[in-house]
């Protein structure tokens, strides 16, 4: 039965999930593990939309990943496949916000999803009230401070 096989993270869809966030996010997979959160991400969708719609946007995904040969066809192809499809489009629109935000469909997936968006790190800041920057932070200039 399909379902047992996709709840086992081993899985090959676990792979393109993780292969097609990358491409998606614009964050390595490496990047994306580190925040504790991928597994997690992954069952969080199945029990929130059917296996079916997700097998397909992973199948589509993993199609997509293996015929591209560049950088340049993987995003005409994304663009072509997944962004030109509005049911596809909104299920790469949701994992891009869940991995950014934390969130699936305007709810946090769980309190490290705050702490891990990775809005945190475009920002060059920390999620306010989850993790503090360190004693005596405030007399570092900011990355990209101008002053």
């Amino acid at each position: 039965m399909i379902i047992n096989k996709i709840l086992n993270v081993d899985d090959y869809y676990y792979d393109v999930f993780m292969s097609i966030s990358e491409s998606l996010t614009g964050f390595s997979v490496n990047e994306l593990q580190s925040t504790g959160l991928a597994d997690i991400y992954y069952k969080h969708i199945l029990g929130q939309i059917e296996a079916a719609t997700f097998i397909e946007f992973l199948n589509t995904s993993k199609t997509i990943l293996e015929n591209s040969y560049s950088q340049d066809q993987l995003n005409n192809a994304i663009n072509a496949e997944i962004i030109a499809d509005p049911g596809m489009q909104d299920m790469a629109n949701n994992i891009i916000t869940m991995w950014y935000l934390g969130t699936w469909e305007g709810a946090y997936v769980n309190d490290l999803s705050y702490k891990e968006g990775l809005v945190w790190n475009i920002m060059h800041a920390h999620p306010p009230g989850a993790k503090q920057p360190g004693f005596k932070s405030w007399g570092v200039k900011p990355v990209n401070s101008n002053s």
